[in-house]
C-alpha cells in the first residue's frame, strides 16, 4: 500500500512535467513570434526600398520631360537637343525619340510608334498601345516583359547617377535592370477656359508617368503612377 508521502512525490513530478511543457510551448510561440515580426518588418523595409526607387524614377522621368538633370541645368545646350535630354531626331532603328514640342512632333511620334505593341520606345509612350496596369501581367504583347524593354532606366537621358551605397534597386547589373519608367505622351483637348493645371498651348500635353522598382526580395515590387503637367512659360 502507498503512503500519503510517495503519492505526493508522484503529484509533484506530474506538475513539474507539465510546467516544464507549458513553458516550452511559451519559448516556442515566443520565438515563432519574433520570427514572424521579423519577417514582416524585412518585407516592409524592402517594399519601402523599393517604394522610394519607384519615386526615383518619375522624377528622374520628369526631369527627362523638361530637359533637366538633377541640379536644375540643361541636360543639353546643343541645338541638336534644343534644351531637351534628348537628340531632337526620331529614328526608331536607332532607339532615338524624343518628347513632342509641337503638334508637326507629335504626329512624327504618332507615325513611328504606329506599329509597334506596345507603343514606347526608350520610355516615351503613346497610351493607344499601353495595356492599363500592365505590370499586373508578365507575359503578352503589352505585359510587363514587353513594357521593360521599351522602357528608360535611371539617369539613361538626365546623368543622374546611382550607387550601390544610395539605392540598390536604381543600379543595374549584369543581370539587368531593377526600375524602370515609361512616359505615356498625352494630347490635352483645350476647353477655352482657364485652369491652374493646365499645359502650354504651344506644348499642349499632359504626361503620364509610371516609375516600377523591385525590391531585394523575390516578389518585392513598387509601382508609383502619376500624371505631369508641364508648364514652360508659367504666369
Amino acid at each position: 500500500m502507498n503512503s500519503p508521502r510517495h503519492r505526493q512525490q508522484g503529484i509533484s513530478l506530474f506538475v513539474v512535467m507539465v510546467m516544464v511543457m507549458l513553458t516550452t510551448l511559451i519559448a516556442m510561440w515566443g520565438s515563432r513570434t519574433a520570427l514572424l515580426n521579423e519577417m514582416v518588418t524585412g518585407n516592409d523595409s524592402d517594399y519601402q526600398r523599393a517604394l522610394e526607387a519607384a519615386q526615383a524614377m518619375v522624377r528622374d522621368a520628369e526631369l527627362d520631360i523638361t530637359g533637366q538633370k538633377p541640379d536644375g541645368t540643361p541636360c543639353k545646350t546643343d541645338a541638336a537637343f534644343q534644351q531637351s535630354c534628348r537628340e531632337t531626331v526620331i529614328d526608331i532603328s536607332a532607339g532615338k525619340v524624343f518628347f513632342p514640342q509641337g503638334t508637326e512632333d507629335y504626329q512624327d511620334l504618332e507615325a513611328a510608334l504606329a506599329a509597334k505593341t506596345p507603343s514606347c520606345i526608350r520610355g516615351i509612350c503613346l497610351a493607344n498601345k499601353v495595356q492599363p496596369e500592365f505590370w499586373k501581367t508578365a507575359n503578352g504583347a503589352m505585359g510587363l516583359d514587353q513594357m521593360k524593354a521599351a522602357a528608360a532606366h535611371y539617369g539613361d537621358f538626365t546623368g543622374a547617377v546611382a550607387t550601390a551605397n544610395g539605392d540598390p534597386s536604381l543600379v543595374s547589373s549584369s543581370s539587368g535592370a531593377n526600375a524602370w519608367y515609361w512616359v505615356e505622351v498625352l494630347p490635352y483637348d483645350w476647353p477655352g477656359l482657364s485652369y491652374e493645371f493646365m499645359p502650354d498651348k504651344e506644348v499642349p500635353y499632359v504626361y503620364r508617368i509610371t516609375g516600377i522598382a523591385l525590391g531585394r526580395k523575390a516578389g518585392t515590387q513598387a509601382v508609383v503612377q502619376t500624371v505631369f503637367v508641364w508648364r514652360k512659360n508659367a504666369s
